[in-house]
């Protein structure tokens, strides 16, 4: 009689990868970078250390790889919105919108991204290349809606001041849902929505050069909240 035959069910290395990076993302959020373990990340998914480890060398590299996730995701959303069609007021008004739904929807791991849990922590140690490349990311991304900023000052549509600095108060007022948001068990879609269209409408208030002008008038993202 043969024996029955074994079936060998393999481990999906992405799907485990990004479980292990939201609950990561959680604890980094919920705790702080200096009182969460990998011991309780394990916790967190019900598993072993022997799970994370497979994956992620130390803590350390855990966190960087949230960091890293959580701002390749805003690139994907964003960077399309930044490159498409429109004028500058449509471009940054849409990236305004989807860089702050992809905060809100995905508030850990954005947070730990935004806020840079402690980073004066690792400034010091040896993965202090891994944190330049965070940064350079950080500043890549920004630089893209600069770009756009850049473009709206020299058509006259936005104010006049240099585009670097501009981003400051821009991303503040957006970024600062990390603060003060939290996220509710039932809360739907829609109102994530109608908070994001809220607040990329104040930030690109601040920026327009004349709220009334036709541009930001017919922008869909915008026309609600001007007068």
């Amino acid at each position: 009689m043969n024996a029955p035959e074994q079936v060998l069910v393999k481990d999906n290395g992405n799907e485990s990868r990004e479980e292990i990076l939201r609950a990561a993302a959680e604890l980094f959020m919920e705790y702080g970078y200096a009182a969460t373990s990998i011991d309780a990340v394990a916790e967190r998914l019900g598993s072993t250390k022997g799970r994370i480890y497979h994956h992620y060398q130390s803590k350390a590299d855990l966190f960087f790889e949230v960091q890293m996730a959580a701002m390749k995701r805003l690139n994907e959303e964003v960077e399309p919105l930044a490159r498409g069609p429109g004028n500058p007021v449509e471009r940054l008004a849409a990236m305004a919108l989807r860089h702050t739904i992809v905060l809100l929807a995905e508030l850990p791991m954005q947070k730990v991204a935004v806020q840079g849990l402690e980073r004066y922590l690792l400034r010091k140690s040896p993965t202090v290349k891994r944190l330049r490349s965070v940064i350079k990311m950080r500043d890549d991304y920004e630089s893209m809606f600069a770009e756009v900023i850049d473009e709206g000052i020299r058509a006259g549509l936005f104010v006049d001041m240099p585009p670097q600095l501009a981003t400051k108060p821009f991303f503040g007022a957006l970024n600062w849902a990390t603060v003060w948001y939290t996220q509710r068990r039932l809360q739907n879609t829609q109102a994530i929505n109608d908070i994001a269209h809220t607040l990329a409408a104040f930030a690109m208030r601040g920026l327009l050069k004349d709220p009334l002008h036709e541009a930001a008038l017919k922008n869909s993202i915008l026309a609600d909240h001007l007068g």
